[in-house]
């Protein structure tokens, strides 16, 4: 009989204690909903603000473009345009190639880090936009491309396709991993957004597990460089559409008597 009631007792109290640990974790199940539920509204209002913000600054840069050329649609063809895209050009790089092509293009960059630099090549037959995607850094890392993210909503994925990423050695130590493509899809995309941007703002991530310490903001001058070298890119083609296209004169020198601006070649040429 005491047995019995030993074996009820003991029961009775285990009874007692699932009980208080259902009541408990049910308690513990609702505040680590509630939890998370403040968590992904604030997540959710993080990402609203900077899609609110992506959008003012996009419309300012439109508010300026009309403000700049109220009277047409586009912005160029006109004498300001005119000005606008000699004044780019002199503030950029310029460099004979061979068959008579000039290439423009902002001062590379020397720090280890990934990069976009996107480039211009006049020619005989008219402007071609490329952009040259680079890793620097003190070792190879198998470079993969790029992914850009303008916010926290959309990622552009930058990789090479038809072109072979190139290893080169640097001057002063290191290396430079790189791939040169025509510009156009989602590379044209990325661009796009990126010269849209005021201040920066715009991540630009090396594509591996674990991530990786040269992801990075883009700098403001970065993006403003990308905003001109796409617009004088749209002023040079317009005035090859319009047949008023100026070609280069014609230099006999060959590509290694005049060098290039970067490491190593040019894969897209």
């Amino acid at each position: 009989m005491g047995k019995k009631l030993s074996i009820i007792k003991y029961g009775f109290v285990a009874a007692i204690v699932l009980g208080a640990a259902g009541v408990g974790g049910h308690f513990a199940a609702m505040h680590y909903q509630q939890t998370m539920a403040v968590v992904q509204q604030k997540k959710d209002a993080q990402l609203a603000e900077q899609k609110a913000k992506r959008l003012e600054r996009e419309a300012r840069e439109k508010e300026r473009e009309a403000k700049r050329h109220p009277n047409k649609k586009s912005a160029v063809g006109d004498a300001d345009a005119m000005d606008d895209a000699e004044t780019l050009e002199q503030e950029m790089v310029q460099k004979n190639l061979d068959y008579g092509r000039v290439l423009l293009s902002y001062e590379p960059p020397t720090d280890d880090g990934i990069y976009l630099v996107p480039y211009i090549i006049k020619g005989q037959d008219g402007p071609t936009l490329y952009v040259s995607v680079r890793h620097l850094g003190q070792t190879p890392q198998n470079f993969p491309g790029v992914d850009v993210m303008p916010d926290e909503d959309t990622t552009y994925h930058i990789r090479p396709e038809a072109q072979q990423v190139t290893v080169t050695e640097r001057e002063g130590g290191g290396f430079t991993e790189q791939f040169d493509e025509l510009v156009g899809g989602e590379t044209l995309k990325a661009l796009r957004m990126i010269g849209r941007t005021d201040g920066g703002g715009v991540k630009i991530i090396f594509p591996r597990e674990g991530g990786s310490n040269d992801d990075r903001l883009l700098t403001a001058v970065e993006c403003q460089q990308v905003d001109h070298m796409l617009k004088l890119y749209q002023y040079l083609q317009e005035k090859k559409q319009k047949g008023e296209w100026e070609a280069p004169a014609t230099d006999t020198a060959t590509k290694e008597e005049t060098g290039l601006p970067f490491e190593g070649e040019f894969t897209s040429l």
